[in-house]
């Protein structure tokens, strides 16, 4: 086969991509939905496995997968929950931990309402939120990082989620999403590589 019938062929092979003719992109944004629950999402997710351990050695399954309300889902992937077990007992698995402080860390991370950077739904200034956790401990904020576009009237971007910024909490630990804005069918969910705690001083000793 020639080079010239070669390039006609590689030609030939990408019609059916649809290339834009002309030269103005037009965006689309992709759907941040997906048909499943935050539970059937946290387990299709290889780097969500050790939360799935935690969920399921607590026995919270239905947390995540119950459809009657919509929660905002702060999801802690491998890393936060190896730092969690390092902090708490230094431990190879989160089972080895206390079953209790293990259910007060996923109580925390669960908000009631739906929290997001869609459609303006969360500000760019910490705001108080309810976890799941009940009493003083379950204090947390969340905001949404400043869009990068500095044009004024501009939405807000799809950016990171801030819990506990620092200073809006007391001494509470500041984490920031590595993925936000998956909306299941019960809530939303962000995706943090660190977890979170109230901490009223320095010299707090949290209940987990």
């Amino acid at each position: 086969m020639t080079a010239v019938s070669v390039a006609a062929a590689l030609l030939c092979s990408c019609s059916g991509f649809g290339l834009q003719k002309d030269y103005k992109y037009e965006s689309q944004p992709l759907d941040p939905h997906v048909d499943m629950t935050a539970w059937e999402y946290m387990q299709s997710r290889d780097d969500l496995s050790e939360m799935v351990e935690a969920v399921e050695y607590t026995g919270m399954s239905d947390y995540y997968s119950q459809t009657d309300s919509c929660l905002t889902y702060l999801f802690l992937n491998n890393t936060a929950i190896a730092n969690f077990r390092n902090a708490h007992a230094q431990v190879d698995k989160i089972s080895y931990c206390d079953v209790d402080d293990v259910k007060r860390l996923l109580l925390y991370h669960i908000v009631v309402g739906e929290y997001h950077s869609l459609d303006r739904k969360l500000p760019v200034q910490p705001i108080y939120v309810k976890t799941l956790l009940d009493g003083e401990w379950g204090l947390m904020t969340l905001k949404v990082n400043k869009s990068s576009s500095n044009s004024i009237g501009s939405p807000i971007a799809n950016g990171n989620i801030v819990a506990n910024e620092t200073s809006s909490n007391f001494r509470s630990k500041r984490i920031s999403s590595v993925t936000s804005n998956v909306m299941p069918v019960n809530g939303v969910i962000h995706i943090f590589n660190d977890y979170s705690m109230f901490r009223k001083t320095d010299t707090d000793v949290t209940p987990y």
